[in-house]
């Protein structure tokens, strides 16, 4: 009885695991690099690399207030975000569909700073929540993956429970690709096991008010009436933020304003996600005609407040610098286990389905979500330097080449499967991503100039550390396949 349990488990583990993982390889890797979206964003922006340190004040918030009343009264509807730790700069911003952008600010004195246009880590960010394709359909496709990977993580846990310790114990890496795969992907998927379970479970209970609007109490279509009657009045604040911004730091404690947002009849400072475990839109009203504060509004409270409690553990943005590198270390470690199942099923599906159309399909996907989707975010990072910085709509440019980068791996993956020359596939793209790695640093700083060479640890030199380091893995997994039989 127990031998057709772990059989009939096996099956659901390998095709929900596969059909799942295809996507969740994809959903794990852009959350893995949107826990530095913000820092990918200052990279994709080197005209900040020279800049100091510099502090808000009540003079540049006031004159960041005048660009956001010019605009509003052109018709759009922007707020204005707060510097931070991670951000040191004021920036205007509106939602273009599929990240925020807009100018960046000096704090000191409202200067525009005329920064390149970038949608930055916020591509990773979309494509980790919806998978670029908005807010409904993206968002169901990664709520349904979600629960195909808790199906496939308890199935995955009945089928290898009974040998499980010694199968740790005996960790072979350099044994035959079938035994060494699964090695890697029983000691990814056991070390990784609470976060993985964390995180998606936190992500699907995040997702659900969305997708299931009856259980939200109607917070999202008030959020939407309030945005429209945004939008047709367009009236702007007159009042200077300045003072409402002192008034609002002395409610939630100094640096603790996250963002601005107008409206007609209210200008609200939001207390910053990174203020609190607890992730609520908290918020103090002042009257944009005379800066008076109306009310202090808390967000979630009671049992609405656990879906904070899950933002908060899904997101991390109230953790020091050392949390996010550890999810993205688990993140990262969750992709490969994810990878490695990918893998498995093909090696697996190759003994008896060998030269089948629907097996170089399945071999293309794998490589094209495994080395493919490395390489077209690389790509990604290099486009960024190498279009023109003055050039109109430069961001959707950025990720049209991302896509279209990621497309050809798609393509090559399938040429190379189609013809039985999977494994040359698999050594040329890990090469691509080994160009493309260690050639980034080399890039930033011709690219940035004098800037470049200052004597500091900043987020440009840790992401082309980071760039260095994957071009160099990408070598050794190259090596790796060559010598593999």
């Amino acid at each position: 009885m127990r031998d057709i349990l772990r059989n009939r488990m096996g099956w659901l583990h390998a095709w929900v695991g596969f059909v799942c993982g295809v996507i969740l390889v994809v959903v794990f890797t852009g959350g893995t690099l949107a826990m530095f979206d913000t820092e990918i964003t200052r990279w994709m922006q080197p005209e900040l690399s020279g800049l100091s340190q510099l502090t808000l004040t009540e003079e540049g918030l006031n004159r960041a207030g005048e660009q956001v009343q010019a605009l509003r009264d052109a018709g759009q509807t922007v707020f204005l975000n707060m510097p931070s730790a991670r951000d040191p700069v004021l920036r205007i911003l509106h939602y273009d569909g599929h990240a925020f952008v807009g100018p960046a600010l000096n704090p000191r004195d409202g200067s525009d700073l005329n920064v390149r246009q970038t949608q930055g880590g916020q591509l990773f960010f979309d494509l980790h929540q919806s998978l670029y394709r908005g807010p409904v359909w993206g968002n169901m496709v990664t709520e349904l993956v979600a629960i195909g990977l808790l199906v496939a993580v308890f199935s995955g846990i009945v089928i290898h429970f009974r040998n499980l310790v010694p199968d740790l114990l005996l960790f072979r890496p350099f044994a035959a690709p079938g035994r060494a795969w699964l090695d890697a992907h029983l000691m990814a998927g056991v070390l990784m096991l609470p976060f993985i379970i964390m995180i998606t479970y936190t992500g699907a209970v995040i997702h659900a008010p969305r997708l299931f609007p009856m259980i939200s109490n109607g917070h999202g279509g008030k959020a939407a009436n309030r945005s429209g009657h945004d939008r047709a009045h367009g009236m702007a604040p007159s009042a200077p933020l300045g003072p409402m911004w002192k008034q609002a730091e002395a409610v939630y404690g100094e640096g603790n304003i996250g963002f601005i947002r107008f409206e007609p009849r209210a200008v609200s400072f939001y207390r910053s996600d990174a203020a609190n475990f607890v992730i609520t839109r908290d918020h103090v009203d002042f009257s944009p005609r005379d800066g008076q504060q109306i009310a202090v509004k808390p967000g979630e409270r009671g049992v609405q407040s656990l879906g904070g409690v899950m933002r908060g553990l899904h997101y991390a943005r109230w953790g020091t610098s050392g949390l996010r590198w550890l999810y993205f270390i688990c993140g990262a470690v969750g992709s490969a286990m994810m990878s490695a199942g990918l893998v498995l099923f093909v090696i697996k599906h190759r003994r008896n389905h060998g030269g089948t159309l629907r097996l170089a399909v399945a071999e293309a996907f794998t490589l094209t979500v495994t080395f493919g989707l490395p390489f077209a975010a690389l790509g990604f990072l290099w486009s960024n330097r190498l279009i023109a910085p003055s050039l109109p709509q430069r961001d959707l440019l950025e990720a049209k080449v991302f896509f279209l980068l990621w497309l050809c791996t798609l393509v090559h993956a399938a040429v190379r499967s189609c013809t039985g020359h999977v494994r040359a596939g698999w050594r040329e793209q890990a090469w691509g991503i080994a160009v493309l790695g260690c050639g980034l640093p080399v890039l930033d700083v011709v690219s940035r100039g004098g800037t470049a060479f200052a004597p500091r640890l900043d987020v440009y030199g840790v992401v082309d550390a980071c760039a260095l380091g994957f071009g160099l893995l990408a070598v050794w997994g190259q090596s790796m396949i060559a010598r593999s039989r």
